[in-house]
């Protein structure tokens, strides 16, 4: 037992030894396009022994945008994605190869010139840069002449204070306007109370909220109660005419039993004067009680007519009442929605004026509200892909690199800080490059989006 636990702690003590390379690989350069190397190789003449140098091979060679080396009697060798190391192997072992020699000729590479980073973004000169070896991302900013900074702070700041009013303006005016509009879809649609947005009832500035509602609702029911004043007016009235119609049907009815008594009285009038039992005088009476008669039941119509005109026109007015209501509301409805619209676009130029200015601006607000502070990207291409992530201003940058320098808005308690994202190791430097190398798009993206907020 005991030689066993000796056996597998030496094991694990070798497997740790072997797996540490792979694991550390520091200061390890890999080669890629643009890059210029100086190239020198040997062969040691054991016969004479002297050095002999291979001339044709000895110089400065360019690594070409496809990776390869073009080097005369050799050809062209592949050297992005390896190392000087590697490449100098290679240059042996194809020359031996080629000139057909018994040992290996030596062969060594240096970079004499690195392929060149870029910086972009929030800087006062983006663009392309030399690369020195060590280079941090805190002295490639440097390089491009520091975070981008505005010319007069004072105007700045002034332009900072004025933006900034006119988009407090303009959000208390958005709160009216949509507290407004919701008031006015309750009265185009007939209903007994408004329905106010998520927006308004969690709106930030929850007391100007508020006050706003309390103000919308109270006009509506003042305008809703004066609608239903009018209408039970008019109402009033058209009963007022029912009643007097059906009094006056009530009266032309007796007028007509009326007058059919007066025909029969009239009749037998007119059979007696014929017999010469009465004498015309009465016969003229009872004719005139007849016509009297007649034309009572014609006035009686006459005013039966004009109420029932009356109840006509008041219930055309009560159509038309809530017409022009629904009528107003509609208009007044498209003109806070057009008030709406100018009111959103004034705030997005608002917002990016303001955005403009704080981006030339570096530190706490007036206020001490907030503060901007640089976020850093670094894009390298390893392969056939790249691949990006938040660096630290100490981070290394290498030949091929992509900063992008970004403002971010933080609180100023926290101006110090910056978001903590470790750095991932190169997939030549071992492990898994899936498991191991930087963030992808998305992730640089939510750890953005998470550092702004």
């Amino acid at each position: 037992m005991y030689w066993r636990q000796i056996a597998a702690s030496c094991v694990f003590v070798v497997a740790s030894v072997l797996a540490a390379p792979a694991a550390e690989a520091p200061g390890r350069y890999l080669l890629g396009p643009q890059d210029r190397l100086t190239i020198r190789v040997y062969d040691l003449r054991r016969n004479t022994g002297e050095a002999y140098s291979w001339t044709a091979l000895n110089g400065e060679f360019s690594v070409a945008a496809d990776g390869t080396v073009s080097l005369p009697l050799i050809g062209q060798i592949k050297a992005s994605g390896g190392t000087p190391t590697d490449l100098a192997e290679a240059i042996g072992t194809s020359l031996k190869q080629a000139a057909d020699l018994a040992e290996t000729p030596a062969a060594s590479v240096e970079v004499a010139k690195y392929r060149p980073y870029y910086i972009t973004g929030a800087v006062q000169q983006p663009g392309k840069f030399e690369y020195q070896p060590g280079l941090t991302v805190l002295q490639a900013v440097s390089t491009a002449e520091g975070l981008l900074r505005a010319t007069d702070p004072r105007m700045v700041r002034r332009e900072m204070v004025t933006t900034r009013g006119e988009l407090r303006t303009l959000a208390a005016e958005r709160i009216a306007l949509a507290a407004k509009q919701a008031r006015l879809d309750a009265e185009i649609a007939g209903a007994d109370t408004i329905t106010f947005g998520e927006d308004l009832k969690a709106n930030a500035d929850k007391a100007r909220a508020d006050q706003a509602m309390r103000g919308e609702q109270l006009l509506f029911d003042t305008r809703r109660n004066a609608i239903k004043a009018e209408v039970a007016a008019i109402e009033q009235s058209m009963s007022s005419f029912r009643a007097e119609i059906g009094a006056l049907e009530n009266k032309s009815k007796s007028l007509d039993r009326q007058i059919e008594l007066s025909r029969g009285e009239l009749n037998l009038v007119n059979d007696l004067v014929a017999k010469g039992l009465t004498i015309t005088p009465r016969k003229l009476a009872a004719e005139q009680s007849q016509a009297a008669f007649e034309s009572n039941r014609l006035d009686v119509q006459v005013a039966m007519l004009r109420a029932q005109q009356s109840l006509t026109r008041a219930e055309r007015d009560i159509i038309e009442l809530r017409s022009r209501f629904r009528r107003d509301a509609l208009a007044e409805a498209a003109d806070t929605r057009l008030k709406l619209a100018q009111n959103d676009e004034k705030t997005l130029t608002a917002g990016r004026l303001s955005a403009d200015a704080e981006a030339q601006t570096l530190g706490t607000a007036e206020d001490g509200s907030e503060t901007l502070t640089p976020r850093y990207e670094v894009t390298r291409r390893v392969g056939d892909r790249s691949t990006t992530w938040l660096a630290q201003e100490d981070g290394q940058v290498e030949p091929g690199d992509v900063v992008r320098v970004t403002l971010v808005r933080n609180p100023s308690s926290r101006s110090g800080e910056a978001p903590q994202v470790a750095v991932p190791r190169r997939p030549s430097e071992g492990g898994n490059a899936n498991r191991t190398g930087p963030a992808s798009a998305d992730a640089v993206r939510r750890a953005a989006e998470s550092a702004d907020r």
